[in-house]
């Protein structure tokens, strides 16, 4: 693939606006309904979820060959760099964080202590709180936000957790809206609070209460009154994690996540002990140079490994983050290509993009929330390539880093990434900010894992 040195123009500061014109949402498309077949804009939370009904002919098959032509990894050569002192941050990396900081303070809504997922957008889901919590905490750890402050904005945080009205009084709705606290989205004004739950979005929630509680230990007490009163165990059965779709009066209880994102959001209910043994896993698995999930909407991308590394740990009994790392450093080589693929907003339909390490069957495939394949995808993730380059140290590794850079020049915030063409994805969101925050703070600390 040729890229196109261009690049798109950008809005000037006064200019920036809601980052995703309007239609990157938040609530769940329907079953058997096709988000590109909406004769009308509509607003979805596209997310890592639910399976929907099997579909035989999506069902991948005998893909052994084609990810041994395609996806070669060979033997990875490349290892997480670790330091024994704390690191010095440069003068650009501060100015990375600077931009990511304006982000966060921008879209921060004081009266519930939420955040906006994307910019000008005044819903939230679970994930993007648990970013909210880290980017908070990473200020306070790169010293950029006093104590006093983040103590103060984050027990408005817990506040609304641990008051907002629950699905079926069970478990937070997938979206809220961040100036009430209140649920968004289909069914948010019915007796059910909304139309269920992301047990992937809760898991990673819980993930950043436990480092909260580590960094903050005075804020315990409101942590647990929060997991207490959430039953944590509705989202566990049989081992693994299970979310909930209330659709035309018919509430769906079907297993949640695929290999990678699955594992990470799992350790937050770990971390409040609770045990997913995954009984079933390796009965999908594909186990050539990377491990492929073959059931329905198998999203494989690099965030959850990279999350987890940073976040608590690399484990190897199931993280590949480096086949992944050499996956994108081979590419590089053979191609020129410089890329980190991700899932990602986008500053065009269909507004959000999983960019897949592999897919049903073909390598480097970008896809809507539906499957459908995105024509001049995002190839560069501004978060998961800020990310490897601060678990990996070598050429590409800074040649990730010098991209990120170059493309958020122009802006207040960092943006989402690039396209195949060279266009700026401007989509403006917290996932992306937040990464670049924690990531800072984790090579700060001698490049170890935020949970101690």
């Amino acid at each position: 693939m040729n890229l196109t040195a261009f690049f798109t123009s950008f809005a000037s500061y006064g200019d920036e606006e809601v980052s995703f014109y309007g239609q990157r949402g938040v609530s769940t498309v329907e079953e058997g309904e096709s988000v590109e077949s909406a004769t009308a804009p509509k607003t979805q939370y596209y997310r890592r979820v639910i399976a929907p009904p099997n579909v035989e002919d999506a069902k991948a098959n005998n893909v052994t060959d084609t990810i041994q032509e395609e996806v070669h990894v060979g033997h990875p050569q490349s290892t997480i760099v670790k330091n024994d002192d704390p690191i010095v941050l440069s003068r650009n990396e501060r100015l990375l964080a600077k931009k990511a900081e304006h982000y966060i303070q921008r879209n921060f809504h004081k009266e519930t202590g939420l955040w906006n997922s994307v910019q000008g957008y005044s819903h939230t889901t679970m994930w993007d709180v648990a970013s909210g919590i880290a980017a908070t905490l990473a200020l306070e750890a790169l010293g950029m936000k006093e104590t006093e402050q983040v103590h103060y904005e984050l027990e408005k945080t817990l506040a609304t957790l641990s008051s907002f009205p629950l699905y079926k009084g069970s478990l937070p709705n997938r979206e809220y809206s961040t100036k009430t606290g209140l649920p968004s989205g289909r069914l948010s004004d019915s007796k059910s609070n909304g139309n269920g739950w992301s047990a992937l979005d809760i898991g990673r929630l819980l993930i950043w209460l436990k480092i909260l509680e580590q960094q903050h230990p005075e804020l315990s007490p409101s942590v647990k009154e929060i997991v207490t009163r959430w039953d944590l165990s509705r989202a566990v059965h049989n081992g693994t994690l299970f979310g909930a779709k209330l659709y035309k009066n018919r509430e769906y209880y079907r297993q949640e996540g695929r290999n990678g994102y699955l594992q990470y959001a799992a350790e937050g209910f770990k971390m409040y002990g609770y045990e997913l043994p995954f009984p079933d896993l390796d009965d999908y698995l594909e186990t050539i140079e990377i491990q492929i999930d073959s059931r329905n909407v198998p999203f494989l991308t690099s965030d959850p490994y990279v999350l987890a590394s940073i976040e608590y740990q690399n484990d190897p009994s199931w993280s590949q983050l480096v086949p992944f790392y050499e996956l994108h450093k081979q590419k590089w080589e053979e191609t020129g290509i410089i890329s980190a693929y991700a899932e990602d907003a986008m500053s065009k339909n269909p507004w959000f993009a999983y960019n897949n390490i592999y897919y049903y069957g073909k390598p480097w495939t970008s896809v809507s929330p539906s499957g459908k394949t995105i024509e001049n995808p995002q190839v560069l993730s501004n978060k998961v390539g800020f990310g490897f380059s601060v678990l990996f140290d070598d050429e590409f590794s800074d040649l990730l880093y010098q991209e990120v850079l170059g493309s958020s020049l122009k802006f207040r915030s960092i943006p989402a990434g690039k396209y195949s063409n060279g266009g700026i994805n401007s989509s403006l969101n917290i996932n992306t900010n937040s990464l670049i925050l924690v990531g800072l703070w984790y090579k700060s600390k001698g490049r170890t894992p935020i949970l101690n």
